[in-house]
């Protein structure tokens, strides 16, 4: 991890939001251009679970594991 965010968690705070944010906008964008009105039920769940376990996963290794990027 960078020496900035090992002293500066609000550095580390901002970098996580910059990181979901990117994530969710690029995944939404991206699933708007495959996605077809017609898809069945499950496909659209499996698209929402693309989009957002990524986010929680960074979360959860930046801040609960504490390793941060290298």
């Amino acid at each position: 991890m960078p020496k900035i965010f090992k002293t500066n968690k609000l550095a580390l705070l901002f970098a996580n939001i910059i990181t979901i944010l990117i994530w969710i906008f690029l995944t939404s964008y991206l699933i708007s251009l495959i996605t077809s009105p017609n898809l069945p039920f499950y496909l659209y769940k499996i698209a929402d679970l693309i989009k957002y376990l990524p986010p929680i996963w960074v979360t959860y290794y930046l801040w609960i594991v504490r390793r941060g990027f290298k």
